[in-house]
């Protein structure tokens, strides 16, 4: 059996890190994806911090799409 051993950081180490400050929670949206009904003429805005996020959506709108009747819904992805 293997054991690893934590080594200490030195203080110039330390002292060469770099912190970043995280932006506000509101602020972390990139993207909005709009979901739209043809049909109806209504829309769902949704704001997703993630892109990949965003095209994993629209892909089960246009899944959607093909069980739905009479009815046709519209994603699109915008920048914030």
């Amino acid at each position: 059996m293997m054991t690893l051993e934590k080594k200490r950081l030195s203080l110039d180490e330390i002292d060469g890190q770099t912190a970043l400050e995280l932006p506000n929670r509101e602020l972390l949206a990139l993207v909005n994806v709009v979901i739209f009904n043809v049909l109806n003429n209504l829309s769902v805005t949704i704001p997703v911090q993630n892109n990949n996020v965003a095209v994993q959506v629209c892909a089960v709108v246009q899944a959607l799409n093909t069980i739905l009747v009479g009815e046709t819904l519209e994603c699109t992805i915008t920048q914030r």
